[in-house]
């Protein structure tokens, strides 16, 4: 069977994690350093992004915040539209893949000469790069359309700048260069055992993806996985959100995804995935060392790390199970029937461009 871009671009994470470390810690390094500066200064941050874009900004405003650091994600859409005039003091951290999306492009128009921006985008000669006070290049290889490489490659490059505000690019790069090998097996193992997913797998039923903390970005992008490589519905949802009130789906023909990575409320995550399962949903837990097969649940093991890199490492899994539903429903896996890779018009579909 001849391989798909989408699955090539999974299993090519490894080798572009790797650049994109080099990068952010060689020639991109002083580009951080400026960056680092900016988010040091006291003033508010007002993170913003669209998909998985916004989504691998997530670890980075949970560890600003860690931090003291008032800092917030806004969805570009929103912010563009609604939510500027309240955070027009805030240094601006701008995520795109392309640096070209026509909600950032008319940011951009809104932002500059304004306020601070930083730009964080795969391309260094887009608008975006162009336009920003400082420009991170996140150096990851290239996606045929769904985010895949360029989502790790931006969560590990939001990952070294937040590690810049605190203890420095130093530690960060050796406990990184440390679990790369773990990384790179988690890979291998994903896509080598991906009918091990079938079982779980219903191309009838929506996938709820359920976290707390950094790990929501699991869970946001996860949705965004399915709906993308698998034309599947999915759910992506905060735990303590799911626990009021849309806990009463749950029934027989449930699936349920949840995160329990380490951290403060591994114990949470862990105590609604035994509740769930006896509800009678069928639940998969993602996490490390997990004793959960007696209470009736599966596990899906993912190696233990600091819990602001549980996002880096728990979405090969998922990336490896949206490529499966696809294959399951019979879908080409990551091709898209309406949206475009880059957005250039607001309001309508009819305005297409592919870069």
């Amino acid at each position: 069977m001849t391989m798909s871009n989408l699955a090539h671009n999974i299993l090519s994470q490894t080798q572009s994690l790797s650049g994109v470390m080099q990068h952010q810690c060689g020639d991109g390094a002083s580009a951080l350093a400026q960056a680092a500066s900016l988010l040091q200064s006291g003033r508010r941050v007002l993170i913003t992004g669209i998909g998985a874009s916004l989504f691998a900004s997530i670890p980075l405003e949970y560890s600003l915040c860690s931090l003291g650091i008032d800092a917030v994600a806004v969805e570009a859409g929103e912010l563009l539209h609604y939510r500027h005039a309240g955070f027009c003091d805030a240094i601006a951290v701008v995520v795109s893949r392309s640096g070209e999306s026509i909600e950032v492009a008319r940011l951009l128009k809104l932002l500059k000469g304004r306020q601070s921006i930083i730009g964080v985008s795969n391309e260094p000669q887009s608008r975006l790069a162009r336009d920003a006070d400082v420009s991170i290049c996140v150096g990851s290889l290239a996606d045929e359309m769904v985010a895949i490489q360029t989502y790790t490659g931006t969560l590990l490059t939001l990952h070294l700048l937040a590690s810049a505000v605190s203890n420095g690019l130093e530690p960060a790069k050796e406990t990184l260069t440390a679990l790369l090998p773990a990384f790179s097996q988690l890979v291998e193992s994903s896509m080598s055992g991906l009918n091990q997913w079938d079982a779980f797998l219903s191309p009838d039923s929506p996938v709820y993806l359920l976290a707390r903390g950094p790990s929501c970005a699991s869970a946001y992008e996860g949705a965004l996985l399915f709906n993308e490589v698998a034309k599947s519905a999915a759910v992506g949802m905060a735990t303590a959100s799911f626990r009021h009130g849309p806990v009463e789906v749950v029934d027989p023909d449930f699936r349920g995804l949840v995160f329990a990575p380490q951290g403060k409320t591994r114990e949470l995550n862990l105590a609604l995935a035994h509740d769930l399962a006896q509800f009678g949903g069928q639940i998969r837990v993602m996490g490390p060392s997990l004793d959960v097969f007696a209470s009736g649940m599966q596990g899906c093991e993912v190696p233990a790390v600091p819990e602001p890199l549980a996002p880096l490492f728990e979405i090969v899994p998922v990336q490896a199970a949206a490529l499966r539903m696809a294959e399951l429903r019979g879908i080409r896996p990551g091709s898209f029937r309406y949206a475009p890779q880059v957005a250039v018009g607001e309001a309508s579909f009819g305005q297409r461009q592919v870069s």
